[in-house]
Order: C-alpha cells, then structure tokens, then sequence
C-alpha cells in the first residue's frame, strides 16, 4: 500500500485514515453492530465504486497486521493481541464482502447497469469558470446509463497518464440532475492535481474512459420539509443536482455558497435559472475576498439565522472539511436538529 497518498505535510491521507477509522469504529461497536450501519453503507458504497474486490481484503489485512506490528512493537502488539485483531479485521471484512456483492448485483441488473467499469465517451467539455469544467459521458453504443440518486458520484479511472507509476481512480459528484442518458460530473483543476491537470488538459472530445457505476450514500431524501443546501468550492456539484430536483418539486429551497470571488465558481447563470422554476428557490452567495469589507459576505451564525428563518429545514452540507465543521457549529448554535444535518466532505488530497 505504499502508493497510498499522504497529506500535503506529511500526515496520512484519506485513504489510510479510513481504514484505521473504521476499525476504531468496529472496536467500540463490535457488540452493537447496528451502530456500524451508516459506516458500513458508506464504506461500501466507496468499495463497489472504486472496483474493491474481495481477494483484495486478505491483502489489506495482511498488510494492515504486518505495519500495526511495526508500529507498536512486539511486545505491545503480541501474539494475542494480534489474533484479537485479525479476528475483528476480518469478521469486518466479511460484512463487507457480503454487503458490496449485494451492491453489485443490484446495480448490475438495474436498467442501464452495469459492474466493474464500464467505457464512455466524453461527448461534450464545458468551461463552467477559470478552474472548473464539466465533463459529458455517454455509452459509445448510443444505448442508456443507470440513472442515480441525486448527491451520488461514480468514479473515473485513469490507467495511463503519463509520468504516474500507478493507475489513478478519482470519484467525482454527478452535478446534474438525473437521467438514463448521459452523466456530467465537474472537476476542479487542483494545482499539482495528476487526475485533475490530466482530465483538463489532455482528455479531448471523443476520448472513451473507464467509468464506474453510481454511487454514494450522500443523497436527496423523501420529505415535505423546506432544504437548505450549503456549499463552498466544488462542493457545489452534488448540490446542484438536488436542488435540480428539488426545484421542480416545488419545494422551498435556499442555497447558500460560498467562494472566494463571482468569478471564482462554476454555474452561477445555470443556478440563476432554477431561480425561474415555481417561486420557492432562493440563492446567496457569499465572497470570502469581501469578508472584511461587507460583513453581510461573512459565514456566520448570525447571518445563517437571517438566511434560514426555519429552524426544522433539512440542511445538505458539501464543501472543505474547514467549511464543514464550521458549518455544523453554527446550525447547532442555531438549534438545528442533528438529524436535519447531512454533510459530506470534499477536500482532495494534494495530488488529487
């Protein structure tokens, strides 16, 4: 697993954090497995889109053994610590397996499904500002792609770019709303980013990449409650489409975003036009860069209370993990319920 990337100081990345993570999670609740539910459905959404199989678990475990070993030393991590642990690795693993493959099955046998990777080709390349663009696949056949939930994402495998020792797989956030045509996804160019500079810069109209079927856990739910979408950056995408959605359902909407400057995010005009759908969408935008000179621009809990009157709305949150954390704070300032609070971090790692 040395290929895993690290954080830009040296810390693990996400990747690593999410193992250890869930094995933290599988120790306290390993006589409460209920509690393990929302983590598992996460997890495993992340497993079937990225292509995890399960001979790749013993790997993992193997692997995973070998480092806590080097790590703790063998005197704290002995031998019967160590069968402690590979028993609960891989009882986990097991609800893992079984969980993806029911994932799989489902997914393969809906309309339009498929398992593993599929190729598309990218019809169309849209500029949506100065550091985003959106990227328009469809099946090369003319034939139909499994619709999805709105605030999934699908993955993108990138097994060539030149200079990378290793295969490069991103997930990316579907930013339109649903359909068994085509899927869009919008990509931010991070500085120093391989899949990202590479997807800019060298992918073309025409070209077929190696796509994932849709997934996710992070996603617009039934309800006759009014919704509030905050967002920041590229969080903005899984945002988009629910509001999609959520606009021609006639229900109350307020999206709040923010960004460093107007011409800094993507869909601004195509946001403005949901404006135009029903009379109950409404859009702020808050701009970092004029923060010490309009503080009607600054993320706070009182212009968040000015912005959202309603206290029972349900909150979709997607943005940097700064901008999240600070984002739950202050609706819980605010009374909101933890139930009415669903987030998702977007933060790519420096070589994203």
């Amino acid at each position: 697993m040395s290929h895993q990337r690290q954080g830009k100081d040296g810390t693990p990345g996400p990747q690593m954090m999410a193992l250890s993570d869930s094995l933290v999670a599988y120790s306290g609740y390993c006589d409460q497995l209920s509690e393990l539910g929302p983590l598992v459905e996460r997890v495993a959404n992340k497993h079937v889109s990225l292509g995890v199989q399960p001979e790749h678990y013993p790997v993992v475990g193997v692997t995973l053994l070998g480092a806590l070993e080097d790590v703790l030393g063998k005197e704290v991590f002995n031998e019967e610590v160590k069968n402690a642990v590979a028993e609960g690795y891989f009882f986990l693993a097991d609800i893992f397996i079984d969980k993806e493959e029911s994932m799989k099955k489902e997914k393969e046998n809906a309309a339009g499904g498929w398992r593993g990777w599929r190729n598309l080709k990218l019809v169309n390349k849209v500029e949506e500002s100065p550091i985003h663009t959106s990227f328009i696949f469809a099946p090369e056949d003319g034939g139909n792609v499994m619709t999805y939930q709105p605030g999934q994402y699908l993955s993108v495998r990138l097994p060539n770019i030149p200079g990378s020792e290793y295969t490069q797989v991103r997930n990316y956030s579907l930013s339109d709303e649903p359909n068994e045509d085509r899927y869009r996804i919008t990509v931010k160019k991070e500085v120093g980013g391989v899949a990202s500079s590479y997807l800019h810069d060298k992918v073309v109209v025409g070209d077929v990449l190696e796509v994932g079927v849709p997934c996710g856990d992070f996603v617009l739910t039934e309800g006759n409650q009014s919704l509030v979408y905050l967002g920041a950056g590229v969080g903005i995408t899984p945002l988009l489409s629910m509001m999609k959605v959520s606009a021609k359902q006639d229900k109350k909407n307020t999206l709040i975003y923010r960004a460093n400057d107007p011409n800094s995010h993507p869909f601004r005009k195509e946001i403005e036009d949901l404006l135009k759908i029903g009379t109950k969408s409404n859009v702020n935008w808050l701009y970092s860069d004029l923060d010490s000179q309009d503080k009607a621009s600054q993320f706070t809990v009182e212009n968040l209370k000015k912005l959202i009157p309603d206290t029972n709305s349900k909150v979709y949150i997607c943005g940097p993990p700064g901008f999240i954390t600070d984002s739950v704070q202050h609706l819980k300032q605010l009374s909101f319920a933890d139930e009415n609070i669903i987030y998702e971090y977007f933060g790519p790692p420096a070589s994203a």
